[in-house]
């Protein structure tokens, strides 16, 4: 649980950066993507599902009340994201560690675009959301998947993770 919660609180203050730190917007999503990525990634490696399961709900929530997600209902569709790239990973082994990321973007791409309808917002917010939510997501998803992967291999070498 502690790991979880110090993995969570990375997160959230990679999150927090976008406040301090002026870095281009596309920047500032890769960066600060991958990073809550990866500690989603470590979070359930080191802790368990259910912990990091409360990491995937509470980061979009955080990037919410920090007004860097402007349209609330998407909360629920970046945490079902978020589980659902945690769970497959959780099932991933060998060459399958692909596929989360793309579940990811997957899910963050048909819920975006079913929530963008369920609010009726203009079909060009609708398109500019739901572009957001798909090669971006990939993008960092995958990239904090192949840094956890990294990270996990050297923690272990060291004999800090088991």
């Amino acid at each position: 649980m502690v790991r979880a919660a110090v993995l969570l609180a990375i997160a959230a203050v990679a999150q927090w950066i976008r406040l301090v730190l002026p870095l281009p917007a596309v920047a500032s999503m890769l960066l600060i993507g991958t990073i809550v990525n990866l500690c989603l990634c470590l979070s359930l490696w080191t802790s368990n599902l259910k912990f990091t399961a409360v990491s995937c709900l509470l980061l979009p929530v955080f990037a919410w009340l920090q007004g860097h997600l402007f349209f609330w209902p998407l909360i629920p569709v970046i945490f079902i994201g978020n589980f659902v790239y945690c769970f497959s990973l959780k099932m991933a082994a060998g060459w399958k560690f692909a596929l989360p990321p793309v579940l990811k973007a997957v899910v963050l791409w048909s819920g975006t675009g079913l929530t963008a309808n369920l609010f009726h917002l203009p079909v060009q917010v609708k398109q500019v959301l739901m572009v957001y939510m798909a090669v971006p997501q990939w993008a960092t998803a995958a990239i904090g998947l192949a840094l956890a992967l990294f990270l996990r291999r050297a923690l272990q070498q060291r004999g800090i993770l088991s």
